[in-house]
């Protein structure tokens, strides 16, 4: 075997990083801010989420093509039914924009503190006292963001009925006077546990509705209604009009 001198070595060691750090700057940096937020963290995390979706839940996406064409990343707020605690993941994986999503203080685990850091979830009190949460939504959405909101404010079950929406969501959507993307989730993991919900496997549907404009709706008891409505009609799942109770499986021991 031909001695390659050590000098040889080290100037091919030097091509093959300057080779790397040429392929991540120019290649693989700009293709994972063509994502979320347009930054390359945002974009291997929304990367991360579209991988586990698609090999863990087998996640179909429906009715964001349509809507492509009028939905631009600005002030929105994404509204949805709650069926477990993979929905935001699910949501967002379908998603070229950004959710910040409206989330129940008590299932913000510590250990994750970095991720929530970086995704600025708007913590809830379950209590419905404190209205920090509802101005902190309204002021992001006018400022250009995007809010997602499970108005049932709980993961129903029984499975396949909607509760009650909150009057949170309206009074959010008329003082923003953003429009609502309505998404229907279903087939996710039949658990309220968070470990169950993000590690056993199904067969999940994401339906991106429609986008409506709640323009000159002031009413936010009325606009809750239409929208619980609205997703009633398009999923044909009946309306229970008891509040869901609390369950205490939705947070992990």
């Amino acid at each position: 075997m031909p001695h390659v001198p050590a000098g040889r070595h080290i100037i091919l060691a030097i091509i093959a990083w300057i080779a790397l750090v040429v392929v991540i700057r120019l290649l693989i940096i700009p293709w994972l801010r063509r994502g979320p937020r347009g930054d390359a963290v945002t974009g291997a995390l929304w990367r991360v989420v579209r991988f586990y979706a698609w090999s863990v839940h087998r996640t179909s996406f429906a009715g964001m093509e349509k809507l492509r064409q009028t939905i631009f990343p600005g002030p929105m707020i994404v509204v949805s039914n709650h069926t477990g605690a993979v929905d935001p993941l699910l949501v967002q994986a379908g998603c070229m924009f950004h959710i910040r999503w409206m989330m129940a203080s008590e299932m913000m685990a510590a250990s994750l503190d970095w991720l929530w850091h970086h995704e600025e979830p708007i913590p809830v009190d379950r209590d419905g006292k404190d209205s920090g949460p509802a101005r902190e939504a309204i002021r992001h959405v006018q400022a250009g963001g995007i809010v997602g909101i499970f108005p049932e404010g709980r993961i129903v079950k029984p499975p396949r009925q909607l509760r009650p929406f909150f009057q949170g969501v309206g009074l959010i959507v008329a003082r923003s006077k953003a429009p609502v993307l309505l998404v229907w989730v279903r087939d996710t993991p039949d658990t309220t546990r968070m470990s169950e919900s993000l590690f056993t496997r199904s067969n999940a549907k994401v339906e991106y509705i429609e986008l409506i404009d709640f323009k000159n709706e002031r009413d936010a008891h009325a606009i809750a209604q239409k929208l619980r409505n609205r997703l009633s009609q398009h999923s044909g799942w009946p309306k229970n009009d008891e509040p869901q109770p609390p369950s205490e499986d939705e947070r992990e021991d």
